[in-house]
């Protein structure tokens, strides 16, 4: 799997096979890819900044202060 952040557009992309994707549905702020068989092949995560630090309340504080650099 491959993640990558792209900032100028707020969107995270998770390149999860590199299979040829056929298709894509969008569910909120998440774009799924398929290939014509239905395999799971990229998400992005629209508005990347929003949905992480929304998502990141329910995390640890181990987990937050090591990957958000929280004070």
């Amino acid at each position: 799997m491959k993640i990558k952040y792209y900032r100028e557009d707020d969107i995270i992309v998770f390149q999860l096979t590199d299979d040829l994707y056929d298709h894509a549905e969008m569910q909120g702020n998440f774009v799924v890819h398929f290939t014509k068989d239905k395999r799971l092949v990229r998400i992005e995560v629209l508005q990347a900044s929003k949905f992480l630090k929304e998502e990141s309340r329910v995390l640890p504080l181990e987990i937050k202060e090591k990957y958000f650099s929280i004070s």
